[in-house]
């Protein structure tokens, strides 16, 4: 299935956002958990969203309108990762202050997507992202990043420990891997649903 993408606007403030009535999905998690390349693979396009090395790139709420040829347009955000200790504080409060006022002034936001690498236990700050979600009743799923990075057998393992960690259904989760495409269809289902 061949996905049309592309890259709309950076918003930096909350009087930036898109006026476009499409439905929108979010992707939040901590920097470098691999937003970007999530993006990449879902949509096919290796050179849609930029990756780095570099923990906290991604400063602003990153607009993707996608058009696939089966379902109604959708606006695909990147929000700033979380937990970059090299931004100073007043930055993190901007950042802060922005994804809140984004999540609770936006009717057209049907889903965020909490995205937590594989290979390591929740953080304190992925837990209360998790709860945030909850207390906000948001419709959320929780992807568990880098799956190419541990062995195939331990994965629904350390999504389960993911779960229970969080305190979440296990339903409520699943595996991704950028590399080799894993969890990709599941993911994008997911998003089907919600956007319909």
């Amino acid at each position: 299935m061949h996905i049309k993408a592309e890259f709309v606007t950076s918003v930096a403030r909350l009087d930036q956002l898109p006026d476009e009535p499409l439905p929108e999905i979010a992707l939040a998690g901590r920097s470098n958990v691999g937003k970007s390349s999530l993006i990449n693979r879902l949509l096919g396009n290796s050179k849609l969203a930029r990756t780095s090395n570099t923990p906290g790139r991604t400063q602003t709420l990153n607009y993707y309108r996608v058009s696939p040829p089966d379902i109604r347009a959708f606006f695909l955000v990147d929000m700033p990762g979380y937990g970059y200790a090299a931004v100073n504080r007043a930055k993190r409060s901007d950042w802060g202050n922005l994804i809140e006022g984004y999540a609770s002034s936006r009717p057209t936001l049907r889903g965020i997507i909490q995205l937590i690498d594989l290979r390591h236990p929740p953080q304190p700050l992925d837990h209360s992202m998790s709860q945030w979600l909850r207390d906000r009743r948001f419709n959320s799923l929780v992807v568990g990043t880098k799956a190419d990075k541990v062995a195939r057998t331990k994965v629904p393992e350390l999504m389960l420990k993911i779960a229970e960690n969080l305190n979440i259904d296990s339903r409520d989760t699943m595996a991704f891997s950028a590399q080799s495409g894993l969890g990709r269809d599941m993911l994008w289902q997911w998003i089907v649903d919600m956007v319909a």
